[in-house]
């Protein structure tokens, strides 16, 4: 059975055929004519001769056209109706159908490129999708099975107290790991459909820093990081509360992928007109295929650290820094530790 778009296709190229067909024919009986009447008017040959010899020209000239036509049409409308019968197919879902670009005629030439690019980001568009909800799928069902598991074991009577409370402990971890984990898809979500920044202020930018870094002291002084500042005092006009969690999503990975004992650095200062700020720390660093999909959503590298973090923090960090105007970079080095630096715009509040 014909396919739907090829029925629709297909009556439509007829169409078009029948007019070029008529058009040849109307041609060739007009020239025929005229060629007669030109020639009984200059009394040449006989009129039996003369109508006879152009009544072959007429028809040698039509078949002719006919068969011009029927190639040209061929060739003209038979990648319409292939782009028509892959559209069909993309609509359907099928995201692999490509098209031949060479074509006679140019129009048709960029339709095909056109529609290739096309189906080529709607695939990648899907495949990132079905990888979004892959990974957040497995992301709650960790979590989601470590609860339902204490849980179970918490209807044992016969536990301790000390049992009891590790299990309850157990459970809290799991609970709040998915609350973060709700969040940070949420935030996401939302800055993704963002365009600009609302709410900018200005504010002491090395203040913030130095603020988010405090809270963390516990965690540093746990691995008895050394910290190392160099924060000039540098004023900004951003979102406060977003620039701030692009400085806790960074210090907490430094800190997090820190060995004991190592140094944390981080600066902040005016270069070149724009606000620089660095955090560099001395951990395990990356590889380079790592270092090349930091930014992807819940790609983690090293995964002994998998279930202190969702995979959202350094690309919520890079859709920040883009809707502040900035650009963030990263330098790393396996076993030698990494650089982050974000560079941001020194604008100063437009006037009223």
């Amino acid at each position: 059975m014909a396919k739907l778009s090829q029925i629709k296709a297909r009556p439509r190229a007829a169409q078009i055929f029948a007019v070029i067909i008529a058009g040849i024919i109307a041609a060739s009986t007009v020239l025929t004519f005229g060629v007669i009447f030109l020639l009984l008017k200059l009394k040449i040959g006989t009129i039996t001769a003369i109508v006879t010899s152009s009544t072959y020209m007429g028809l040698f000239t039509t078949v002719i056209g006919i068969g011009i036509a029927a190639y040209t049409s061929t060739k003209m409308l038979s990648p319409i109706v292939k782009i028509n019968d892959a559209a069909k197919k993309v609509s359907r879902g099928d995201f692999s159908v490509r098209l031949e670009e060479k074509s006679i005629a140019k129009e048709i030439e960029e339709i095909a490129k056109s529609f290739n690019i096309m189906v080529k980001e709607l695939s990648n568009t899907e495949t990132l999708r079905n990888d979004f909800i892959s990974n957040v799928s497995h992301e709650f069902k960790t979590p989601l099975s470590a609860i339902e598991g204490y849980a179970t074991l918490l209807q044992d009577e016969r536990l301790s107290k000390e049992e009891q409370a590790t299990y309850i402990s157990r459970i809290l971890e799991n609970t709040s790991r998915l609350s973060k984990l709700t969040q940070s898809i949420l935030s996401l979500s939302k800055l993704e459909n963002q365009e600009i920044v609302l709410q900018q202020e200005p504010f002491m930018l090395d203040e913030q820093i130095r603020r988010v870094l405090l809270s963390y002291e516990p965690l540093w002084e746990e691995k008895e990081i050394n910290i190392d500042l160099a924060l000039e005092a540098t004023q900004i006009y951003g979102s406060k509360p977003l620039l701030a969690q692009v400085w806790s999503n960074l210090i907490d990975n430094a800190i997090k992928f820190s060995r004991p004992k190592g140094t944390l650095f981080i600066s902040c200062g005016m270069f070149d007109g724009k606000i620089i700020v660095r955090i560099r720390d001395t951990g395990i660093g990356m590889s380079e295929e790592v270092r090349k999909h930091a930014f992807d959503k819940f790609y983690q590298g090293e995964r002994s650290h998998s279930g202190q973090g969702s995979g959202l923090g350094l690309a919520l960090v890079q859709r920040i820094v883009s809707l502040s105007g900035g650009t963030i970079e990263i330098q790393s080095k396996e076993g030698k530790g990494t650089e982050i630096t974000v560079s941001l715009k020194a604008d100063s509040p437009k006037p009223a």
